[in-house]
């Protein structure tokens, strides 16, 4: 891991991001086809919309604690310095998208900072929490 470091690291936060949206999609599936089948298109993209980043906050802090507990048990050279790196780089990239997007920051920053701080606190558990 020594080596482009920053660049594998931008490869790992979008291949986490991919997972999320994936885990999102099959949450929404799941709703529309058995929790509350029948409804117009725009309920389900309103559902989506409300779901989307609490699904990224509970699944982001399993999926940041779990690459910082492999990190940690295969002694990654400065891998606190991973630990901290790997959240910040997704959320710069996650800054980028929303921003490109055109989504309104004053509707969405709340939810914003409370997920990516449960990125965060799930890569530090993972390297604290790990033997």
């Amino acid at each position: 891991m020594k080596k482009y470091v920053i660049l594998k690291l931008i490869g790992l936060a979008i291949l986490t991001m991919i997972t999320l949206v994936v885990i999102s999609f099959i949450e929404v599936a799941v709703y529309s086809y058995l929790i509350n089948p029948g409804q117009e298109q725009s309920f389900y993209e309103a559902h989506v919309n409300s779901s989307a980043p609490y699904i990224s906050g509970i699944f982001g802090f399993i999926v940041f604690f779990l690459i910082a507990r492999y990190w940690k048990k295969k002694e990654y050279q400065n891998v606190f310095k991973l630990v901290i790196l790997f959240p910040l780089i997704y959320v710069l990239i996650d800054i980028i998208i929303i921003t490109a997007a055109g989504v309104k920051w004053s509707d969405f920053i709340l939810i914003f900072a409370i997920a990516n701080a449960a990125k965060f606190l799930g890569s530090f558990l993972g390297y604290k929490l790990t033997i």
